[in-house]
């Protein structure tokens, strides 16, 4: 029996967020997520407030909350308001900070981190006391709106740490990136270790796997384009003390791209120059034609995955949504077997 395949798609607030949410609700995306990093973007429920008022359907979802940012009374209080303007159409999403964090300084935070801010986010939506922590010392509670224990709560991971963290506590996890089956498979694994751990199964937590894309006729041209996502995750895997066996061949561009990138830059078209090859480029992006990316993503859909999301990237988001919608998304429904599981 097929399911049908569920796109997203991710990009920064800004002056042109409604106008892609509108466009991406009309072509049938199913959730939007808005980036979270003060520094570089807008504020993000500023926007998410803006985007539930002017669609209808579509989901929306903040990508990704940055923990002690916002205490996480604040954090409530925007999500509840928000959960007003769309009802039923928000999920949030936490991760450890690693970007906008890094832009005040500060180094991401650690799982454990993002666990009690997580615990104290569940409490207040289920109606109960927040406990006592080590980082929320003052027991509390949240009265800023009613119990909504169906409010989903996301984990993005990357590392092992996190992805078990995401099993173990979460609804749903965001594998944070790679179109490549090996990694997400292993990236899979650890979620299922901490769904054991917890009594779940993976089947309890909702996939969506994100990377980004670039269609275009010009090779050249799309691995230029995505480039600048495969840089910024290669500076995250240089953090990892172990790599698994399927980074172990990139290890010196990971070293060379952690030392060459700008965080005032990050994700920019024009950041970081040539830190990795074009060979790590098409491992963890998708770039090329339309043949080519159907033929890329094709094998990821074979896995448990239950949403992919596209990064968009900077230049021309428009044109990018509407082709992907176009073309893209119904050449994958029309050639992949996507098996509900």
């Amino acid at each position: 029996m097929s399911a049908p395949l569920t796109v997203s798609c991710a990009f920064p607030p800004g002056p042109d967020t409604v106008a892609y949410a509108q466009l991406a609700e009309s072509l049938g995306y199913e959730r939007i997520w808005l980036y979270d990093s003060p520094v570089l973007y807008g504020d993000v429920w500023v926007h998410l407030a803006r985007v539930a008022a002017a669609t209808t359907r579509i989901g929306l979802g903040p990508a990704v909350l940055v923990p002690h940012l916002r205490h996480p009374v604040a954090q409530a209080s925007a999500i509840a308001t928000v959960a007003e303007l769309a009802p039923g159409r928000l999920v949030v999403a936490i991760g450890t900070g690693f970007t906008g964090r890094a832009m005040f300084g500060k180094p991401a935070l650690s799982w454990k981190a993002v666990r009690e801010y997580v615990t104290a986010l569940r409490a207040m939506f289920e109606g109960r006391d927040v406990p006592g922590g080590k980082r929320f010392p003052t027991r509390f509670r949240f009265m800023g709106f009613e119990p909504r224990a169906d409010l989903p709560i996301y984990v993005a991971g990357l590392s092992p740490n996190m992805l078990r963290l995401a099993g173990e506590v979460a609804d749903g996890v965001i594998l944070m990136g790679a179109a490549n089956p090996e990694l997400t498979s292993w990236q899979l694994s650890h979620v299922a270790t901490g769904a054991a751990a917890a009594n779940r199964k993976l089947d309890d937590v909702t996939v969506d796997l994100w990377f980004t894309i670039s269609l275009s006729d010009d090779r050249d041209r799309a691995l230029a384009d995505v480039r600048p996502w495969a840089v910024s995750q290669a500076r995250w895997f240089h953090r990892w003390k172990q790599l698994p066996d399927a980074l172990q061949p990139w290890q010196d561009e990971f070293r060379i791209a952690a030392e060459a990138h700008d965080f005032g830059r990050h994700l920019s078209r024009h950041a970081d120059g040539p830190s990795v090859s074009d060979e790590f480029v098409d491992w963890i992006g998708v770039a090329g034609d339309l043949d080519h990316c159907v033929e890329k993503i094709r094998p990821l859909l074979d896995l448990k995955v239950d949403r992919i999301t596209f990064a968009l990237l900077p230049g021309g988001r428009l044109e990018r949504l509407q082709r992907y919608g176009a073309e893209l998304i119904p050449g994958l429904r029309t050639t992949v077997s996507y098996e509900e599981r």
